[in-house]
């Protein structure tokens, strides 16, 4: 990502920066054991069992690139990461 695309990524960030990084978290732990199926199963039964604005942040990784499972960890979670750490 270019520094414009990175800063609009992060100004447009769905969720506060912890339950993001849970977010990305559990996706890994969950894919680690398991295959992706192309959907975003783990990151939305993550989302529903922590209460957060499920249409807000499937949209986010959705225009970020996560469009299932394991883009979420390809092409969102890297720049995540790059920026926050990984907790």
């Amino acid at each position: 990502m270019s520094g414009e695309q990175l800063e609009a990524f992060l100004d447009a960030m769905p969720a506060g920066q912890h339950s993001m990084s849970e977010l990305f978290d559990y996706v890994e732990d969950e894919l680690y054991d398991t295959e992706c199926d192309h959907t975003l199963r783990y990151s939305m039964r993550f989302m529903m069992e922590q209460g957060l604005n499920f249409p807000k942040i499937t949209n986010w990784l959705n225009e970020n690139g996560g469009y299932c499972d394991c883009k979420v960890m390809e092409q969102v979670a890297p720049y995540w990461r790059a920026k926050f750490g990984d907790d």
